[in-house]
């Protein structure tokens, strides 16, 4: 398995390389970790690691004016950075490949989650299965700081993703929509892609205690709940705005923010502000669970999403979610079955609109609960991904001919 990242540490590029190589394990499949991460290989020194921090650092910290000018006014700066980063994560990948091979280790097959810049220059006879959430076009539409990047800087991740789905046999989505944008921007042939759903990050403690319908929300009480790491994207004034409106009308409701949450969201009367969760720390996992058992309603009127592992947690407590119609939200809920989406231009009165009707129609709700809980345990965990996934691979090594 190819990594840009420890595959034991849960929480790198949103906890999917630690889930997958789990997910494959628990299938019985044996992972061979090829870092592609120079600094994931023994005897890296202390002053290159230093360095490589201080870089991290001065990347992170240049404001997006600065490096949008360098991409107008210099464009062969960010493509030489990002081509160069590509060589560097492929040769990496290959060293790693070949010293494997080299010891005598058996390796049938290579898998990597979000891993075009290691493929970039990589060569090898073994089939080549791929999998991720998003592709460079699909980024660029979810997160704003992207679009803001420069034309050059932009063209340069695409280059890098087109020349690494080249060498790939098999490209697996999280999603229809990843699937679309891989097939139509990149030219990747349909036969060749699979869209497989991910698993949720946070379940119940005890999966055998959550039994469907749960209880519907009321008049009386209404608990809404809203995971955003990134509260402009996800528009967490939104939704406190919908709060706002809902108690407006005479219902209970509390929107829990989890995530830093904004200025308005921290002043409301209507939120609970819990803050930012980690999935690593079990005091916080303990509280995440609670939240999603507790809360009858998730609401993600996020502006881009490739996929949404937010709802995909609530559907394993059996609670239904409200989502906007963006990226892979209507693929994780299900309108009129597992939840709503709603129209991305949909306003706060909108939204509250919606919750409201779900408010008074409480047989509505619980068919939408039981049928989230269903979908979640079928479909959107990973153990399912797993299972999928090792079909994938099985296929494909079987019928796999070398260049």
């Amino acid at each position: 398995m190819i990594a840009l990242s420890d595959l034991d540490d849960p929480n790198p590029i949103s906890g999917m390389p630690y889930r997958m190589a789990a997910s494959l394990r628990a299938q019985g499949i044996e992972i061979v970790p090829l870092p592609a991460q120079k600094h994931a290989q023994t005897g890296r020194s202390l002053f290159r690691r230093a360095v490589d921090r201080a870089m991290w650092i001065h990347k992170k910290r240049t404001p997006m004016w600065v490096k949008r000018a360098i991409d107008t006014t210099l464009p062969f700066i960010p493509r030489s950075a990002a081509l160069r980063r590509a060589r560097s994560l492929s040769a990496c990948a290959q060293s790693n490949l070949e010293q494997a091979l080299a010891r005598g280790t058996r390796i049938d097959a290579l898998f990597g989650c979000c891993i075009s810049s290691a493929l970039y220059s990589l060569r090898t006879d073994l089939p080549v299965i791929y999998f991720s959430d998003a592709t460079s076009p699909v980024l660029q539409s979810t997160y704003p700081v992207l679009a803001l990047r420069g034309r050059s800087y932009r063209d340069a991740l695409r280059e890098v993703e087109h020349q690494a789905l080249q060498c790939v046999d098999v490209a697996v989505f999280a999603a229809p929509s990843t699937q679309y944008s891989a097939i139509h921007d990149f030219g990747v042939p349909e036969e060749c892609t699979r869209v497989v759903p991910m698993g949720a990050h946070v379940y119940p403690s005890d999966p055998g205690s959550i039994v469907a319908p749960t209880d519907a929300p009321t008049r009386d009480s209404c608990e809404l709940l809203i995971v955003a790491a990134d509260p402009v994207r996800k528009r967490v004034d939104l939704a406190t705005e919908t709060a706002e409106i809902l108690r407006s009308r005479g219902i209970r409701a509390t929107l829990h923010v989890v995530g830093p949450g904004t200025p308005r969201s921290r002043a409301s009367g209507a939120v609970d502000s819990v803050g930012p969760l980690r999935l690593s720390d079990r005091n916080d996992r303990v509280r995440h669970q609670k939240l999603l058992a507790d809360c009858h309603l998730q609401l993600l009127p996020s502006l881009g999403e490739a996929f949404g592992i937010a709802p995909a947690e609530s559907a394993h407590f059996a609670r239904p979610s409200i989502v906007a119609d963006a990226g892979g939200l209507p693929f994780v809920v299900l309108d009129g079955q597992t939840g709503v989406v709603m129209p991305i231009d949909a306003d706060p009165s909108a939204w509250a609109d919606a919750v409201e009707r779900i408010v008074e129609q409480p047989e509505s709700y619980r068919a939408m609960s039981s049928r989230a809980l269903e979908r979640a345990r079928e479909k959107l965990s990973w153990d399912a991904w797993g299972r999928d996934l090792r079909a994938i691979i099985e296929a494909e090594i079987s019928n796999h001919r070398p260049a």
